[in-house]
């Protein structure tokens, strides 16, 4: 059996899905969002055993059976249903969280795209940022801080072309009215008189500030396992996706190249964080650097699939389905 476990709103699991149902192979999916009313569970600890229905498919699962778990996009749980007060809802959504915990835990002898217990490091940026240097890429001069005189002397000694972006949320949220706004929080260049302007909030808010890399192109490269999935964005041909190319992307032009000089360093940065999976994004400057920004362990490539045909999804099926033949062969 397979486990997948990600949300309603995912539209990547179709398309594994298919291969997957192709060649018979047994999977459910499991939208954390819906655990506190669609799962019947019953587990027994010591033995590492179990049995789960997910109601609305009908589907079952014995943790002893999983072979491969794939750990998509979950969701928060959602306990709308329950009439109690606030400390009884948080303590039933702390023993719900703890139990799926838990039961990740009991599966760590199944292969995992990825491990959300052991991969946790993986989405730590600054870390990232180390990692990456360390296994050989270029990376972006770079300060945290939330201490001004350190964050325009870092500015001065860059020559007042900075980029800031987040290193946790990528979206805030804002309720207005009856209407919850979101906002995304990309990256955005800033200029000496800007940081000048705003040096006094600085102390409020630890900000990552980088060099400025200028970019002929971009890449997103998909990891999975030893199969690379290199897709050229050429960023730089709209104004309002030079920065981040996520603010344009669907009309910018996408091409899957070739990037033999960077995949020893890809693996090995996989290999640092024991990932199986990774989506990189690196930029190619105008002399032909290539400059590591960051890697998401669980991140999107539907979109890359789409325009450019590259066979993402049957590679991750056909990693879930090797685990599984392994198992059956053991």
């Amino acid at each position: 059996m397979i486990l997948i476990v990600t949300s309603k709103r995912d539209g990547h699991i179709d398309v594994v899905a298919r291969h997957l149902d192709a060649v018979d192979q047994p999977w459910v999916r499991l939208n954390t969002e819906d655990i506190p009313r669609n799962l019947l569970l019953t587990v027994n600890p010591a033995q590492a055993t179990g049995s789960a229905t997910v109601l609305d498919s009908g589907r079952e699962f014995h943790l002893e059976e999983v072979c491969a778990v794939w750990y998509r996009k979950p969701d928060p749980l959602n306990l709308s249903h329950f009439v109690l007060e606030k400390a009884s809802l948080d303590y039933v959504e702390a023993e719900f969280s703890e139990i799926l915990q838990g039961l990740y835990g009991l599966l760590n002898g199944a292969t995992w795209i990825n491990n959300p217990l052991t991969s946790r490091l993986a989405h730590r940026k600054l870390l990232q940022l180390h990692v990456a240097s360390k296994v050989g890429f270029i990376t972006p001069r770079s300060v945290v801080t939330n201490q001004a005189d350190v964050a325009l002397a870092f500015a001065e000694s860059v020559g007042w072309d900075v980029a800031i972006k987040s290193l946790g949320a990528l979206t805030v949220t804002e309720q207005r009215s009856d209407d919850l706004v979101q906002y995304g929080v990309f990256t955005r260049r800033v200029n000496k008189s800007e940081l000048l302007s705003q040096k006094d909030k600085i102390v409020h808010m630890p900000t990552i500030f980088q060099e400025y890399v200028n970019k002929a192109y971009e890449l997103r490269v998909t990891c999975v396992a030893d199969q690379t999935f290199c897709c050229r964005i050429d960023s730089q041909a709209s104004a309002e996706s030079r920065e981040d190319f996520r603010f344009n992307t669907r009309n910018l032009k996408h091409e899957l190249v070739e990037c033999p000089e960077i995949e020893p360093k890809l693996k090995a940065y996989m290999k640092e964080f024991g990932l199986n999976f990774g989506c990189f994004d690196i930029a190619v400057t105008p002399s032909g650097e290539f400059v590591f920004f960051e890697c998401n362990p669980n991140g999107q490539w539907l979109w890359i699939e789409e325009l450019t045909g590259a066979p993402i999804g049957k590679a991750v099926a056909e990693l879930l389905l090797s685990a599984c033949s392994r198992k059956a062969a053991a």
